[in-house]
């Protein structure tokens, strides 16, 4: 894609419309599920390989959540639980606890593991998850397409696969049971159009990527352009550069953008809070001050929500990782007894700007 007024060459990677999300399968009514808020609970810090066997509801007990009956005890349910990078940022950390915690509460037999972003450990961690004949595998995926044909291994071994937060490539989603997570091109339409109304109309902006090539990435990408360029002709993209979803890269990305585009950037928007943080950091060591560039990010962090207090950033939206992360199990252990869901279970992700910010709990993450 090229801008018509800078010039500049910008990748468009191809995924289809992510409403509704196709190929998922024969497995459910095909429908969509939202859910609000099912945590505000503290929890522990988690660690790359965590088994946990007890927890405090009974073995024999059906949640009220499930919607139909246990096939075996919880107790007795295995789960595996691969989860994409937690060390990188605070949104994923915060996920592997909750994790953690909600298998333990439940009483499940599960392990939470950390692949560390790197796509040939986590297909060994699917490989062997198959060879222990779990129940049922939650994957938080690290590529969209390399780790389909370890998906295929485990459906054609009768293990239903949950994607959560992020899908695999479309190829692959006939061998998933369910997704879960938050609607990215609708995260994406939403900081275009807070940026957008921000500058009203009009002026430059720069974009901070997350990984290249990851799913989230592409609809963070594609879906703000094209929201962009539907309704806001006429603010130009000087320049976008991925970050990867690291906090520091964002910084020294915003700072090499600062040096070669000075006061010409008039908005920033950047795939997730922590990107945004580093972004923030970037201008106030130029001598910004709160509001002079407007920064919109998608799913806000706990200093996030300080910054919009500040009016260091004009605005995000919620995507609760504690939400994310018990959405994911409890899909999970409905799949794993037979019961149906649907095909696509979303969280609530509502836009949150200074008008608004009070009535949304500080993130803890």
């Amino acid at each position: 894609m090229v801008n018509s007024k800078s010039g500049q060459t910008f990748d468009v990677y191809l995924m289809p419309e992510p409403k509704p999300f196709p190929g998922f399968g024969t497995v459910n009514n095909g429908g969509y599920m939202t859910v609000k808020t099912l945590s505000t609970r503290l929890l522990s810090a988690s660690m790359l390989l965590l088994p946990f066997v007890a927890g405090s509801l009974s073995a024999q007990e059906a949640p009220e959540w499930l919607g139909g009956e246990l096939k075996k005890p919880l107790s007795e349910t295995r789960i595996g639980i691969t989860v994409l990078y937690p060390g990188s940022n605070a949104y994923q950390a915060k996920y592997a606890e909750t994790a953690e915690k909600y298998t333990k509460e439940l009483g499940l037999k599960a392990t939470v593991m950390d692949p560390q972003g790197d796509p040939a450990t986590q297909f060994n961690q699917i490989q062997d998850m198959v060879s222990q004949n779990l129940d049922v595998i939650v994957l938080w995926p690290t590529s969209q397409n390399a780790l389909i044909p370890a998906v295929r291994q485990a459906s054609r071994s009768n293990i239903p696969v949950i994607t959560s937060n992020s899908p695999i490539g479309e190829s692959g989603r006939r061998y998933i049971a369910a997704h879960t997570g938050p609607d990215d091109c609708a995260q994406a339409e939403q900081a275009a159009e807070m940026l957008g109304d921000s500058l009203d109309g009009k002026g430059n902006i720069v974009v901070v990527e997350g990984t290249p090539g990851y799913s989230v990435s592409i609809l963070r990408k594609n879906c703000f352009l094209d929201r962009m360029e539907d309704q806001y002709p006429d603010i130009n993209i000087l320049a976008s550069q991925t970050a990867e979803w690291n906090r520091e890269k964002a910084q020294t990305v915003m700072e090499t953008f600062l040096t070669k585009y000075g006061d010409d950037i008039d908005g920033v928007y950047a795939f997730d809070d922590g990107m945004g943080l580093g972004v923030i950091s970037a201008l106030q060591g130029a001598g910004k001050k709160p509001g002079d560039v407007k920064v919109v990010t998608c799913n806000l962090f706990g200093e996030g929500w300080d910054a919009i207090k500040a009016g260091w950033e004009t605005g995000s939206n919620k995507q609760s990782p504690v939400d994310d992360a018990i959405l994911a199990i409890q899909t999970a252990v409905k799949v794993a007894n037979g019961i149906d869901v649907p095909a696509l279970n979303q969280i609530e992700t509502p836009k949150i700007q200074s008008d608004n910010v009070d009535q949304f709990a500080r993130p803890d993450w």
